[in-house]
């Protein structure tokens, strides 16, 4: 019986606190409630991310977050001061480990070719006046 499910739960700077931890992304979706995304993580556990780390994984994978799954990254503890209060609170870094592989049509779709036009044998006899 796989138990990941009795055990796991999202991220926290405490799940860190003694070093970082690699991850393998599985899923992505849209928390409702809070209005974020959220990886589902190889372990079980999910991450929240903010816009700070939602821009690493941008810059990273592009915007596609489809681009997003399989790909590991790193889990780190972070310090970040609360423009609201002055204080120093714990965070989750996120730095991306694997390099995204390019797709075969480079990510776009492959252009028509346009047929080339006949020359016509005047259209390089034009006089070049000096």
């Amino acid at each position: 019986m796989d138990t990941r499910k009795y055990g796991s739960g999202f991220v926290k700077p405490e799940d860190v606190r003694d070093g970082p931890r690699q991850e393998k992304i599985i899923n992505v979706y849209i928390s409702e409630k809070y209005d974020c995304l959220v990886l589902d993580l190889e372990s079980g556990d999910q991450l929240s991310l903010n816009n700070t780390t939602t821009r690493v994984m941008n810059r990273a994978y592009t915007t596609e977050s489809d681009n997003w799954l399989g790909q590991e990254i790193e889990l780190s503890l972070g310090h970040y001061t609360d423009f609201r209060d002055g204080n120093e609170k714990e965070t989750i870094v996120v730095r991306p480990i694997s390099v995204r592989q390019p797709s075969p049509d480079n990510g776009g779709t492959k252009a028509q070719a346009v047929p080339a036009l006949p020359l016509r044998r005047d259209d390089l006899d034009d006089e070049i006046p000096f």
